[in-house]
Order: C-alpha cells, then sequence, then structure tokens
C-alpha cells in the first residue's frame, strides 16, 4: 500500500512541475515571433496568455484524479499554480515588449485635464 501512495504522489508532482516544461518552449516561441504587432504575434502571445489562465481555472479538474486517496494534493496544486503564473508574466513580458501594455507616462498623458490659462497677451494703450 505504502508503494501505491508513493507512486501516486510521484504522479501528482509530474502533474505538478509539468507547466515548467512548456515555459523555455513557450518563451523561445515568443521571441521567435518578433517584437512587432503582427497577426502572427499577436495569435502566440494570446496564446500564451489564455493557455495559463485556463489551466489555473480548470486546477480542481487536473487533480481531481487522485482526490480522496491519501495524498496531500495542496502543494503540487501551489506548484501548479507558481508555474501557470510563471508562464504568464512571460506573456506579460510579451505584450510589454510589444507595447501593448500601457506601462510608460506617454500612455496616461489622455488622463492629465487640461490647463486652464490665466495669462494674456496684449499691447497696453
Amino acid at each position: 500500500m505504502g508503494k501505491e501512495i508513493a507512486a501516486k504522489q510521484r504522479q501528482v508532482m509530474s502533474i505538478a512541475y509539468s507547466p515548467g516544461k512548456g515555459i523555455f518552449t513557450t518563451a523561445f516561441m515568443l521571441w521567435m515571433s518578433g517584437s512587432t504587432i503582427q497577426i502572427f504575434s499577436i495569435m502566440m502571445t494570446g496564446m500564451a496568455l489564455v493557455t495559463p489562465i485556463m489551466a489555473i481555472t480548470s486546477v480542481k479538474q487536473t487533480f481531481s484524479k487522485f482526490e480522496g486517496e491519501g495524498i496531500n494534493l495542496l502543494f503540487p496544486k501551489l506548484i501548479f499554480i507558481a508555474l501557470q503564473g510563471l508562464a504568464i508574466g512571460v506573456a506579460l513580458y510579451k505584450c510589454s515588449t510589444m507595447g501593448l501594455l500601457p506601462l510608460t507616462s506617454v500612455d496616461w498623458v489622455k488622463n492629465i485635464p487640461d490647463q486652464d490659462f490665466v495669462e494674456r497677451t496684449g499691447v497696453s494703450i
């Protein structure tokens, strides 16, 4: 019985570390797509954002096969979520390099209120 639980624990940890295996591949593909705004780079960046978000929302379903078998799933779930968060960070960095995130002060100029000037020019009489 102990060997079965140990084998299942290894299987759970393998699932938990699985997002880490694809981070470098995703980062390489995002780098290869370039930093200009084109349909291919937008699609790659969109998929790099959507895939980890969908995986985070389905964590319970991902580990549901191992529920109630005497295996502690808290730590593997946290590892899984952290690695998915890292993948989201890579995609957000790509969005930043493409200029799609409003990170500079120039991006917020439209929110600065117009200033009313009280000075007047004219010729004295």
